[in-house]
């Protein structure tokens, strides 16, 4: 790409007056600088800067002034990089005519677990830095999906946005709080892994799908990560789904926790619930329940074992506590 349209793009300031006038590739760590390429600092460090001009970078994105590291490159100044990388998502985006569709969180989820390979529509997930390289590396008129609305406002204000409700309600039967039978396009599905607060926006989905002839399966659909229910002992090893009276329900996405807590006291008459909440989180919502604060995964389980409940409504990532809890296996013993 020229140089001179890409300073244009982002809205950044050329410090230098290098003899070349164009960069192949862009490239986020100097370690995977090639020849000719562009290099975008991200963390602010002359030190990563002077790796990547080594490594032969003809041009510099930072928000650091140039100081003669190189007059031979171009140093592009920015105010921040986080608007640099909206801009170039944006155009990017435009100029390789992609299709980005917001979903729900949950549907997001979902639409990643019913997906057939090759997968029609990929997931846009991790931070700014991730999703900027995969975009950059799409194809011409790839889809994508994500559940960051504020995002798609700022990279993708058109694309298109999925319903979570159904115009006619759909005959819904809830079997506990975790499993759900409904009728799609006049097939019963009995007792799917599925809440019932999820089952509108999970048929939306599908309606999608089959809209625009977007493959998936619902053999052996499992549970998705939010709202996502692990049974345990007393002594809090995994249990089989159903086999005891205390569950851990872990929800990665705080947005969702009042309709959450909803769904469970709606469920139970006076349920017996534990809110558990990292320490970063500033949370004034009404809650009558026992409410924990919580540092490190292993210090809020420690602390759940001296505590009465039946259900404990984790806001955070599963994957976080998932090797903490003991396997719940039984050993035939032998005299061999």
């Amino acid at each position: 790409m020229k140089i001179e349209n890409f300073v244009r793009i982002i809205d950044g300031k050329l410090s230098t007056t290098p003899p070349i006038d164009a960069f192949g590739s862009i490239c986020f760590e100097p370690s995977r600088v090639l020849h000719g390429d562009l290099f975008i600092d991200t963390t602010a460090s002359r030190k990563m800067i002077h790796q990547a001009l080594e490594k032969g970078a003809y041009a510099v994105v930072s928000i650091l002034p140039f100081m003669n590291e190189d007059e031979e490159c171009a140093w592009i100044e920015v105010s921040t990089i986080e608007q640099t990388l909206i801009k170039l998502l944006r155009y990017t985006i435009t100029q390789k005519s992609l299709n980005l569709l917001l979903l729900s969180p949950v549907q997001e989820s979902l639409l990643e677990m019913i997906q057939t390979t090759p997968k029609a529509v990929k997931r846009l997930k991790g931070d700014l830095v991730h999703i900027t390289k995969t975009i950059l590396l799409a194809k011409e008129e790839e889809s994508f999906f994500l559940s960051n609305a504020l995002l798609v406002d700022k990279i993708a204000p058109v694309a298109q946005r999925l319903e979570t409700h159904l115009h006619v309600k759909p005959t819904l039967v809830s079997k506990g709080l975790f499993l759900s039978s409904f009728t799609y396009k006049e097939r019963f599905y009995t007792e799917q892994k599925i809440p019932s607060i999820f089952v509108e926006a999970f048929l939306c989905l599908l309606d999608f799908c089959d809209e625009n002839a977007i493959a998936y399966t619902l053999e052996h659909l499992n549970f998705c990560e939010h709202f996502y229910p692990q049974y345990i002992s007393q002594n809090f090893s995994k249990k089989e789904f159903g086999t005891s009276e205390k569950v851990l329900i872990f929800e990665p996405t705080f947005e969702l926790l009042p309709s959450l807590l909803n769904a469970i006291q709606k469920a139970h008459h006076n349920p017996s619930v534990a809110l558990c909440l990292p320490e970063s989180l500033h949370y004034n919502f009404p809650f009558e329940g026992d409410r924990l604060w919580y540092k490190e995964p292993s210090l809020l389980l420690n602390e759940l074992k001296t505590r009465r409940f039946t259900y404990a409504l984790i806001i955070g990532e599963r994957e976080l506590f998932d090797s903490l809890l003991f396997k719940n296996t039984t050993t035939q013993l032998s005299l061999f």
